[in-house]
Order: C-alpha cells, then sequence, then structure tokens
C-alpha cells in the first residue's frame, strides 16, 4: 500500500506529504505508538480513556512517518500527516483493503446478546469441527484455528488485529468463522466491512453501562441492533424468548428471520418442550424434546449443562447449524458431550470427593442468579458462591452481584475479581453492602487465591462450590498489569494441600 493509495480510499479534509514518502511502501497498520516501525502508517484514533493524537510523537521516534489524523500534529518536517474527519473509520476502510477484504472468501456467524455469545460461539465451532468444518473462533475465550489459540484484549478484537486473522484463517483453508460481536466493537466499528452469513441475538439484560462503556441502556441496546440493520446477513437468529428479539430485527423483514424458543412457543421455527434436569456422574445438566416447525419432526436432546438459558443457547446452536447445512442427527450427537471453557466448567477434587466445584464467567446480577437457580434445581446440600467485581468501572454490577448472591447462595465468598487499579477492599466493601444484613455466612478475603482455598476448606459432602466471574480467564488484571492466574490450577493445588493434610 502506497501513500496514493491511502489518499484514495479515505476521506480527506487536507493532507501534507513529503515527495520522498510517496514511494513508502506501507507494510503494517496500527495505531498502538509502540508497534509503530518505519514502514507503517499510524492512525491517531480517540479512545474510550486514551487519544491516540497524544502518542504522535512516539510513533515518530519508533520510525513512523505516515500519520492518518484528525487534527494537526506537532510534528517535524519528514513526517506525512493526513486530517481525515474519523480515524477510526479511516483505520477500519483501509484494514479491509489492506488485507484483501477476507470476509468475502468466509462463512462468518456473528453472535452477539449481554449473555451466552460465548457459549454459543465455543458451541457451534466445536460441533461444527467434529462435523467436519475446517473452522474458526474468535471471542472472549481467545482465537482458535488450525490448532492455534492466540489471546484477545477484547471480546472482538480491534479492526486491524481481526481483519489480519480473518485473513490467516482464508489462506490456512478455513471455511466457517464464529465471531463474538460485542457492543463495544459495534459501537467503535471493529467488525467494520464483514459480510456475515449468520448474526445472532442471543437475549439483552442491563449491562456495560456508564464509565467508559455505554452511557446508557438504550445506546447499548441500540449498538447490540446494529448486527441486524447494518450488516447484510442471510440469515437472522434470534431467542424469541427475550422481549428484546422483535426489536432487534425489526429493520430486518426482507431477512431469512429464524426464531427459537426454549419456552415451548410453536409459533417459532425451533421450540423445547418437556426440559428435565439430569445428572450423569454427578454433573448436573438437561434433556429436552426438540421440536422443528417446518417437518414436525422431535430429536431428543442431552446438554451437560444445567438451566433452561443452556437450552436457549443449544437451540440458537441447532439453528445455526441447520444453515450450515449440519444434520440435526449429528448435531445432537455432539451436543451430548459438549464442554466450553469457564462455562460450567465442572472440577473434581480427591479431597472433596462429594463436592462439586464449578468455575463459571458469570459476572453480572442476571447471570450469576441464572447459574445460582440452575444449580439449586439440583437440591445440593449448600451451594458456596465465591464471587467479586471488575475495579474501575461497572459499578452498578456490585449491588447486583452481592444481592444475586444474597438470594441464591448459602455461603458467600467476597473476594477480588479484576480489581486493576481500585484498592480490593473498596470493591468487597460496595458488594457487602448490598448483601446486607444476612444470617448466611460471609467471608470477606481479598486476595483470591486465598478465597478460593477457604472454598475448598469449607466444602463439604452435597456442596456445589460456584467460582464466579473469572471464567476461562488465565490471569488477574492488578495496577495495569496482567497477572498469571489459572482457578483451576489454584483448586488442584487447594486439592493437593489438604490431600495430604488428611494423610
Amino acid at each position: 500500500m502506497k501513500i496514493r493509495d491511502i489518499l484514495e480510499k479515505i476521506d480527506v479534509t487536507s493532507s501534507y506529504v513529503p515527495d520522498e514518502l510517496y514511494r513508502r511502501t506501507v507494510l503494517s497498520l496500527c495505531h498502538n505508538s509502540a508497534h509503530a516501525c518505519p514502514t507503517s502508517a499510524f492512525f491517531c484514533k480517540k479512545g474510550a480513556v486514551t487519544d491516540g493524537h497524544t502518542y504522535a510523537y512516539s510513533a515518530y521516534l519508533n520510525g513512523a512517518r505516515i500519520f492518518i489524523a484528525e487534527r494537526e500534529l506537532d510534528l517535524p518536517k519528514d513526517a506525512a500527516v493526513i486530517i481525515t474527519p474519523d480515524s477510526a473509520k479511516a483505520l477500519a476502510t483501509l484494514s479491509v483493503d489492506f488485507y484483501g477484504d477476507p470476509s468475502k472468501k468466509l462463512r462468518l456467524i456473528g453472535i452477539t446478546g449481554t449473555k451466552g455469545k460465548t457459549t454459543v460461539a465455543i458451541s457451534l465451532y466445536n460441533v461444527a469441527s467434529a462435523c467436519g468444518i475446517k473452522c474458526g473462533y474468535i471471542g472472549t475465550n481467545g482465537i482458535f484455528y488450525c490448532g492455534k489459540e492466540l489471546q484477545t484484549a477484547n471480546t472482538t478484537p480491534d479492526v486491524v488485529q481481526l481483519q489480519q486473522t480473518l485473513s490467516d484463517m482464508s489462506q490456512n483453508g478455513v471455511s466457517t468463522v464464529f465471531i463474538e460481536v460485542s457492543s463495544q466493537a459495534l459501537w467503535q466499528e471493529r467488525v467494520f466491512g464483514l459480510e456475515f452469513e449468520a448474526c445472532v441475538f442471543t437475549n439483552l439484560y442491563t449491562d456495560h453501562i456508564g464509565g467508559v462503556e455505554h452511557p446508557t441502556f438504550e445506546h447499548y441496546r441500540d449498538c447490540k441492533k446494529l448486527l441486524f440493520s447494518k450488516y447484510c446477513a442471510k440469515n437472522i437468529i434470534v431467542n424469541s424468548d427475550s422481549e428484546f428479539s422483535d426489536y432487534m430485527t425489526s429493520d430486518s423483514r426482507d431477512k431469512n428471520i429464524i426464531k427459537v424458543s426454549a419456552s415451548g412457543d410453536e409459533q417459532c421455527d425451533i421450540y423445547a418442550k418437556n426440559a428435565i434436569k439430569f445428572k450423569r456422574k454427578g454433573i448436573p445438566g438437561v434433556s429436552f424434546d426438540c421440536y422443528y416447525k417446518d417437518s414436525k419432526c422431535k430429536k431428543d436432546v442431552f446438554i451437560p449443562m444445567p438451566g433452561i438459558y443452556n437450552v436457549e443457547n443449544v437451540l440458537l446452536v441447532l439453528a445455526v447449524c441447520r444453515t450450515l447445512g449440519l444434520s440435526d442427527g449429528d448435531v445432537k450427537d455432539k451436543l451430548a458431550t459438549l464442554s466450553v471453557g469457564g462455562r460450567f466448567e465442572t472440577v473434581l477434587l480427591e479431597s472433596r470427593p462429594d463436592s462439586l466445584f464449578i468455575i463459571d464467567y458469570a459476572h453480572n446480577g442476571a447471570s450469576l442468579t441464572a447459574v445460582l437457580k440452575s444449580l439449586r434445581e439440583y437440591e445440593p446440600n449448600r451451594i458456596i458462591c465465591l464471587f467479586g467485581s471488575v475495579g474501575g468501572r461497572t459499578f452498578g454490577r456490585r449491588r447486583e452481584l452481592g444481592e444475586a448472591a444474597r438470594d441464591h447462595a448459602d455461603v458467600l465468598i467476597i473476594t477480588s475479581d479484576n480489581p486493576n487499579r481500585e484498592p480490593p477492599m473498596s470493591v468487597i466493601n460496595e458488594i457487602n453492602a448490598a448483601v446486607g444484613d444476612t444470617d448466611k455466612p460471609v467471608y470477606l478475603i481479598p486476595d483470591r487465591k486465598d478465597a478460593i482455598e477457604k472454598a475448598v476448606e469449607i466444602a463439604g459432602a452435597g456442596d456445589y462450590v460456584l467460582l464466579a466471574g473469572k471464567g476461562h480467564e488465565d490471569y488477574q488484571l492488578i495496577d495495569g498489569v496482567r497477572m498469571e492466574f489459572s482457578e483451576r490450577r489454584i483448586l488442584e493445588l487447594a486439592d493437593a494441600i489438604f490431600s495430604a493434610s488428611v494423610q
């Protein structure tokens, strides 16, 4: 890519380009000054917290000489400065072109919603892969394809990483990609230029409001809707049991809309009836009758995860798999052994053979309530709930989490999640204030490792111990630094300690 290509493909208000730079080839696009080099074009993009314009000189010192910005920059005269009304849009436009518009060569399935994105996306990835489709996954749990596992900073990566990843997937023979599309990604146009085969709506609850996130619930809701109104998916698949399903599809009447219902709504294309709980080798799950409106046929479906919300998730999986041409029977068989890391991930410990430990990403009031209520249906002796909340943002979650745990658990262990730069006890005390006066045991333990060890220590026969909030994450964010942190590993180490003490 040359400077003339940049000037032709984006809106330009004004530009200054030294003659010698017209011949320079751009080999990378970046908006982080640490990634800048002599062959990169640096985009001064405004973010939720920082403004890339303030890092232009740092990018210059790292070798960048081509800058795309929204205002004039104080740089030496050997730097090209191209002024555009919207640097983020310019970056998105050029990223699509730079990486050869890879979405046109792939079947993309986009999944959005407050809860269930990861479960649906990874379930689709696992099922479709097991059925012989060469797949990729991009989302909260990272990036998976062709044996590669990469980490991402956000649920939906930035536009450059996303286009680069899709390009590499295409070059490696991937045909189908399942992408979790967050509201922030839609707001910031990280998925700009993508063409979707299908888009999926799971549900909508109040979350991600305030601070550096969405200013209002309506803004959050409308950003979600963009996936269905702005992107030209052939198929739109929605959870009809959500009160917002019709709103999400109100501008998509000309599309193939597929509705699913876990509550047995026979007007939907796929619906469930007769859901019953069961245990298999001590692991809670659910079975249900799945009906297909077009053929009037019925399938018996079993999944090793509890709760009606997981029935909703699985119905969405079944609907997407139909659009991919997979047989209902093959998909049903694969679902019977379904496993999604950090989503109702069960752990059995030798030192506590009669207790069940569950790692789950439930990190807001609605999701924690749903998990706890589902566990209660299996009649455990006690539910011990270990949880916290992130520092520095989403302050409204703290009250919701405290109330959910107080109302639906028997023992509360309030600890850190990702405290970042906020003192852990500040977050913990806010949550505990929401819990209020209760006769239930409540432990306030700022170190999450110590909290997990306490949970193992007090777990008894028939207890379910829920470690909520971290899920798949293998780190803790403390003072701006990602510290290695694996809940499964800590459980295993605690198990070894308590096993040794018994011996």
